[in-house]
């Protein structure tokens, strides 16, 4: 191990190396330092049972940008997204299923099954969230900049510019950024089924039902990746998502970053420059030394600051507002081994239905029950549930005529109201199994290992603070750049030549991949502005 880099990234998530990766390529000597044995933070594939390997945290994609994968060449480090339709296919507690296709006639057919009206509006709600989202995208995913409230004449550009836009459009603009999706969907759509697989998209991984304000603009935020007509279009990766990480992993290394995994930092270390305390390098858990000209931390920011840095030199604004951003985790996931593949109520056989997501989850009044039970401590005897089997469209990841489904589980509170996870860690997975079967008759049988995955085992074994999926809450702040503290944007932390670059900053989280990429380019500016004296 070198003891001189002009940049250090602390960890290996996919921000983190995407950041490594754009800086290595820019000709910086780049080194990452991961405290876990294996790259790819909460993007990675586990072999959690002998021969099964699962997407043991995030599952599918939407959000990763495809200029980050042609910028870096990560096709040919070998990532692939495989396409599934139907992508998304609504198990209803009547029988009755609703399939989300790519072909618009049979899009068109299977919501005119619960209604016609729905069925024409669904297409011309997809192109006005479409052109929102397109309006939106540069202020959440463009390049640094001060938060609005403090650049006034940004602000009224950006004000002077929704002029432009229809009135229907500057309408759903300002319901998805401080609405709740049931708000947004029920000026839309008048058919349960439609309206509750639609608002999951705002909901997923929230502490929030869809009533909650705020959960609308979570479902703008998911359509700036990849879309259908009216939704994201969450793309399987092959060999699953650590396949992302492996693959900047390569780029990384193509471009001379060293990668050092096992290795964990102890503290960020601190000098004097001419005007403040500033970034030196690091300290890890070993002791050793590690100089460099600027060190970028994807961790999340109250871990970064809360573990690695002397409060001393950080201002107490900003420790308070890190101190008091929530980070309420509300998901779970469960991984289960099949020896057979169960059957689907509604469904004969085998066919295209098991190419996708089979969502539960009877409506949004119920949603918003489970979530307040959960506020309440109370495990959902009935949870959100949507199950994916990765090996049908990808059977090398399960053993010959065996298959691997995950199940994405909300709202499961972190402590349980007078017992803990493990205590009842094997009733619940009981209770849900027996809650699934009656729409996946024969899935209990099929059933060889199980794991949950509640969220303080996301916070242990993955790295994220009560076990949030998003390294802290979503909001509408994220696209004025107030994350995680306003006052300090463009990635900039209140230490000379440290940076943030993880999903607790903006625009958020998710395999998003634009955190990573915008703070190399701030780190250039910075080099950039020290060369020219300032």
């Amino acid at each position: 191990m070198s003891d001189t880099y002009d940049v250090i990234v602390v960890g290996a998530g996919h921000n983190g190396l995407v950041c490594a990766a754009y800086l290595g390529q820019a000709g910086y000597r780049v080194a990452v330092v991961e405290r876990r044995d294996f790259v790819g933070g909460a993007c990675i594939t586990e072999e959690v049972f002998p021969g099964h390997r699962f997407s043991t945290a995030s599952l599918v994609t939407t959000l990763f940008r495809k200029e980050i994968i042609e910028d870096l060449k990560l096709a040919k480090h070998g990532l692939r997204v495989m396409e599934r339709d139907p992508s998304v296919t609504a198990l209803l507690a009547d029988g009755r299923h609703l399939s989300f296709r790519s072909d618009p006639a049979k899009m068109h057919a299977e919501i005119s099954k619960f209604s016609v009206r729905d069925a024409d509006a669904y297409f011309e709600y997809g192109a006005a969230m479409r052109r929102v989202a397109r309006f939106a995208e540069p202020y959440v995913t463009g390049a640094s900049r001060a938060p609005l409230f403090e650049d006034i004449p940004a602000l009224k550009a950006i004000l002077q510019a929704t002029a432009g836009l229809d009135d229907k459009d500057l309408r759903l603009l300002v319901g998805t950024l401080f609405g709740s999706a049931r708000e947004v969907l029920d000026e839309w759509f008048e058919s349960e089924p439609l309206k509750v697989t639609l608002a999951t998209d705002g909901t997923v991984g929230v502490d929030g039902g869809p009533s909650t304000p705020g959960t609308a603009y979570l479902m703008l935020y998911h359509q700036m990746g990849t879309t259908e007509d009216a939704r994201p279009s969450w793309g399987q990766v092959k060999c699953g998502m650590g396949s992302i990480t492996r693959a900047l992993s390569a780029a990384c290394e193509e471009f001379g970053v060293d990668i050092y995994t096992g290795k964990a930092v102890k503290q960020i270390l601190l000098g004097s420059c001419p005007r403040a305390i500033a970034c030196r390098g690091v300290e890890l858990e070993d002791g050793t030394h590690i100089s460099a000209k600027a060190v970028v931390s994807a961790a999340d920011p109250s871990t970064t600051f809360g573990k690695m840095v002397d409060p001393d030199v950080v201002p107490a604004s900003y420790r308070a507002a890190l101190a008091n951003r929530p980070h309420v985790g509300v998901a779970g996931k469960v991984h289960l081994a099949l020896d057979r593949l169960p059957e689907v109520r509604g469904f004969d056989g085998f066919g295209e239905h098991f190419n996708g997501t089979l969502q539960i989850l009877p409506d949004m009044d119920h949603l918003d029950l489970v979530h307040a039970e959960m506020r309440a401590g109370i495990p959902p005897t009935k949870p959100h549930v949507e199950c994916s089997i990765p090996s049908i469209l990808d059977p090398d990841v399960a053993p010959p005529g065996k298959h691997v489904m995950s199940m994405y589980l909300q709202y499961l509170p972190y402590q349980p109201a007078g017992t803990t996870w493990d205590e009842i860690r094997e009733s619940f997975l009981d209770n849900l199994l027996a809650y699934v079967e009656p729409y996946l008759p024969g899935l209990t049988a099929a059933v060889t290992h199980r794991k949950l995955f509640a969220p303080p085992d996301i916070e242990r074994e993955i790295g994220l603070p009560g076990g949030n999926l998003y390294h802290g809450a979503m909001s509408p702040l994220d696209l004025f750049a107030g994350r995680p503290v306003a006052g300090y944007p463009d990635y900039h932390t209140p230490v000379p030549g440290f940076f943030l670059c993880g999903s607790g900053t903006r625009p958020g989280g998710g395999v998003f991949g634009i955190p990573g990429r915008n703070a190399s380019e701030t780190v250039r500016r910075y080099f950039m502005e020290r060369r020219n004296g300032r």
